[in-house]
């Protein structure tokens, strides 16, 4: 035969010790995670003396020394090292299911985050109100920016990215189409003498093996990283470069050099998280944005 229920006192302070425990976990990390008493405190909110106690609290209720007290600093002990991870682990998993309720209990008009790299955000941008009104007339939130953004963490609702989204559990993602380039000038421009204007390497070797190749041993005056920036070197200071073909082609001033070659193209997902997909308004926004995304997949490929 099992045990017998608790009685509520003995519930009671079940509860108690498993709220201890949370507490004892948090401020153990974060000493663990600084190094010292002063940052974690100031991390956490508390006074240094407060750390201090309930860590030598926390030890003596494990019975294990987690840290040797070096001069300026905790070091962590063997064991103290193996429970900081376990510790970390606990962390991001209460961050992330705080996260997670957050993205559940969000208003149902509240805005919906998209984050892009600029050339994609200015796409988004060009058909911004005709995307919010596809979706039921929500506000949208554009965030241009390299920066992958955890959508997990609630960063941001919808991603659009140019490269395979993540594989962890709770995202989704879908290739909406593919961002190409090509080389242009300006109309009034010799393309044999104008300024040839690069890329960052960090930002796409594959563009910048093709710029130099194209270039033949001409001189590079300059290595923009971002592609919209490129179009208006293009486009203002008379310089040949490669450029989104949906900015460029769409601009009468230009002409375009070349097809755009197959090696330079980026695939587009679309990405989401489980986190968010909760919200009606966020579904909404992704049926909107493959919608767009398939309306223009011609331009996007360069296909005139």
């Amino acid at each position: 035969m099992g045990e017998p229920p608790a009685s509520p006192s003995r519930r009671d302070a079940q509860a108690s010790a498993q709220t201890s425990l949370w507490a004892d976990l948090e401020i153990f990390h974060a000493i663990a995670a600084t190094g010292g008493l002063a940052l974690a405190a100031s991390a956490l909110g508390l006074s240094e003396t407060t750390v201090a106690r309930r860590l030598k609290a926390f030890e003596a209720r494990l019975g294990l020394p987690l840290f040797k007290r070096g001069a300026n600093r905790l070091i962590p002990t063997q064991i103290g090292l193996s429970l900081a991870e376990d510790a970390a682990a606990a962390a991001e998993a209460v961050a992330r299911f705080a996260t997670r309720a957050n993205a559940a209990r969000a208003r149902d008009d509240a805005p919906v985050r998209i984050t892009a790299t600029t050339s994609i955000s200015l796409f988004l941008t060009q058909h911004a109100a005709r995307l919010s009104a596809a979706a039921g007339g929500i506000e949208i939130v554009i965030i241009s920016t390299r920066e992958r953004l955890d959508l997990a963490r609630g960063e941001a609702e919808i991603a659009i990215r140019m490269r395979k989204p993540p594989g962890d559990a709770g995202y989704f993602g879908q290739k909406v189409g593919r961002l190409a380039q090509a080389f242009y000038v300006h109309r009034d421009v010799d393309p044999s003498t104008a300024p040839v204007i690069s890329v960052s390497r960090d930002v796409s070797s594959r563009i910048e093996q093709h710029i130099l190749a194209w270039a033949a041993g001409r001189p590079i005056a300059a290595r923009v990283g971002d592609s919209a920036a490129r179009y208006e070197s293009i486009r203002s200071s008379g310089a040949v470069s490669m450029a989104p073909c949906f900015l460029a082609d769409a601009d009468a001033g230009l002409i375009r050099l070349e097809e755009p070659p197959e090696a330079t193209a980026d695939e587009i997902f679309l990405v989401s998280h489980e986190s968010s997909r909760q919200r009606p308004t966020v579904l909404a926004a992704l049926d909107a944005l493959r919608a767009l995304f398939r309306e223009h997949r011609g331009r996007l490929e360069g296909k005139r």
